[in-house]
């Protein structure tokens, strides 16, 4: 499917929209600043131009066979995970009640879905092949076994510190084991117990600290530490909230509970008891477990828990996370880029000849636009599970709008499902971030790069001796070169500008906005009554369908749901009311 190309007005709009999220994201936060009052009220205006730019939403009938192979498919899995869906967030437990947590409730799920009838029943229906029903039987044993470990790990935690709940509700008491459990976790912090509180459900664990900055809420209780207790404890908070691309590494919590940390001993005895490995029980609780300021919880529990913890028990995009965590390494010789001549590494763009470095700058612009797409692919990624994650969260204000204030949020646009600001900033912040390895180098004639060293290391194998200084000063020279041709193809094509000139960055700000408008659209338009999952089953089908190539999916997910969701919503609901 072609790129779309923006308007030039929509262009506009967005250039003053994203000037305005970045400034309010610059801004020390104050209710009472007339320059954000005027900049946020300013934002609404332009969401409300910008909801002109969108694509019609069908919701006539249309013919199976005329929805697209790839569409049907995504929605019967969508449709069959709903019964999966509904356990990502279950069993919430803790010392701080959640009263988002404790009112969410996600929508009714047939369960006959997920068994061999049912899912026979909705692929003839949807007129998917065999083979399809085979892989999504599959996938369903998949993610029973990474439910079934989840619950396990967090079993064999919490039987393992005795944590238990008070009879008859969800709210267990505070005590020295959960302490214990958090320096099981982080170490020894010198976190008083009275600045602790706990939340679990049956797959995750969050710990809430009531803190401020780069201390305790509590100045009493910050007080009586020792002065090496407080700066440990600030060192600490300020590692909270410093960005790392190694924080991706822990999808779905992006929390600050690194594997190398963990008690040694501790999750020797985990393994024992859940009959994994420990390096498995390090990674697993690495991503299982979160940490946030007690007054901002209820801004996070609800995204992570029903928002993002789903995206890891059944999607793909752990694959991607996994590679954006370290996205800003530097190039190496063995970096492969996949272009439309087939794979090329960043070695393959060198030749030595003599004492002469050789760049081959065809395959050289070959491989930028392939690493390019490659990256910006992983950023989609995140921008869809972002994206999806929000909505998730708006389903307690659509539920209960009476009861929206308990909902925190930082979005001018805490009304709506999709958060434009949000949306804008996560694209604004991480864009350059993710290419910075193409665009950034340092060479010098005292130091290698890890690509010079790379190169240098294979061509002594190959020419099995040392070599030369001119060598390793010809190479320098074809790195600097290399950088230039990446600059030159960068500055043609992938500037992050806004404006007339039509980029990439352009096209992909655009597709973001039609694709939050449909969303927007669909999701506060759901059937009267019906019994069957709607607003639930749509994000669980954005995330499915963007499950396999980031890249090219998020181009064509706008118009998947805009033109297919209700038609193949409608297939089911006929199914649905046949079966009665």
């Amino acid at each position: 499917m072609p790129v779309p190309t923006p308007h030039a007005d929509c262009s506009a709009l967005l250039a003053e929209a994203l000037h305005l999220a970045r400034l309010l994201q610059q801004a020390p936060h104050s209710q009472n600043d007339l320059s954000q009052v005027r900049w946020k009220d300013r934002l609404r205006e332009l969401q409300r131009e910008l909801e002109h730019y969108a694509h019609p939403i069908c919701r006539a009938a249309i013919p199976v066979e005329d929805i697209p192979a790839s569409v049907r498919l995504a929605f019967v899995k969508a449709a069959v995970l709903s019964t999966r869906y509904v356990e990502s967030g279950q069993g919430w437990c803790g010392t701080l009640h959640s009263p988002t947590l404790a009112d969410y409730s996600p929508d009714p799920v047939p369960q006959h879905w997920d068994n061999l009838m049912g899912l026979e029943e909705l692929c003839q229906h949807f007129h998917l092949e065999p083979a399809a029903n085979r892989s999504i039987q599959n996938l369903l044993a998949a993610v029973d076994v990474n439910l079934k470990q989840q619950r396990s790990l967090i079993q064999g935690i919490l039987q393992d510190n005795r944590l238990h709940t008070q009879s008859g509700t969800r709210m267990m008491p505070k005590s020295d084991t959960m302490m214990h459990l958090f320096k099981s976790l982080f170490g020894a912090v010198p976190l008083p117990l009275a600045a602790l509180d706990c939340i679990y459900t049956d797959t995750q664990l969050y710990f809430c600290i009531a803190y401020e900055g780069d201390r305790l809420s509590n100045k009493e209780l910050w007080e009586t530490l020792t002065f090496d207790e407080q700066h440990r404890l600030t060192s600490f908070f300020q590692s909270l909230s410093q960005f790392s691309f190694e924080s991706f590494r822990r999808f779905p919590t992006f929390g600050a509970c690194q594997p190398g940390h963990i008690s040694g001993d501790w999750c020797d005895r985990l393994a024992t008891v859940t009959g994994m490995t420990t390096s498995d029980i390090r990674t697993r609780i690495s991503r299982t477990t979160g940490v946030m300021p007690t007054a901002k919880a209820e801004a996070f529990l609800l995204h992570d828990i029903w928002g993002h913890n789903w995206q890891f028990m059944l999607t793909s995009f752990i694959s991607d996370y996994d590679i954006l965590s370290h996205c800003d390494e530097p190039l190496r010789a063995r970096e492969t880029a996949y272009t439309p001549d087939g794979p090329l590494t960043c070695g393959d763009l060198f030749a030595l000849q003599g004492d002469e470095v050789v760049l081959d700058e065809e395959r050289a612009a070959l491989f930028f636009h392939g690493e390019v797409q490659q990256r910006l692919g992983l950023l989609f990624t995140h921008l869809i599970g972002e994206l999806v994650a929000d909505v998730a969260e708006f389903k307690f204000i659509w539920d209960y709008p009476h009861a929206a204030d308990q909902l925190l949020s930082s979005s001018v646009f805490k009304d709506k499902p999709a958060k434009l600001d949000l949306g804008l900033g996560d694209v604004d912040f991480l864009f350059l971030k993710v290419l910075q390895p193409l665009l950034s180098v340092q060479l010098s004639v005292l130091d290698e790069t890890c690509l010079e060293h790379d190169l240098l290391d294979d061509w002594r194998r190959v020419e099995n001796n040392s070599l030369s200084l001119q060598v390793k000063v010809s190479l320098k020279q074809a790195i600097a070169r290399l950088y230039e041709c990446f600059l030159r193809d960068y500055s043609a094509t992938y500037l992050p500008t806004l404006g007339e000139d039509t980029s990439l960055f352009s096209e992909m700000v655009s597709n973001l906005l039609y694709l939050q408008n449909a969303i927007n659209a669909l999701y506060t338009d759901l059937p009267k009554e019906t019994s069957l999952p709607f607003q639930d089953l749509l994000i669980l089908f954005i995330g499915v369908f963007c499950s396999h190539d980031s890249y090219a999916e998020f181009w064509d997910v706008d118009n998947a749901i805009a033109s297919y969701f209700v038609p193949c919503w409608n297939i089911l609901n006929q199914m649905h009311d046949s079966a009665k």
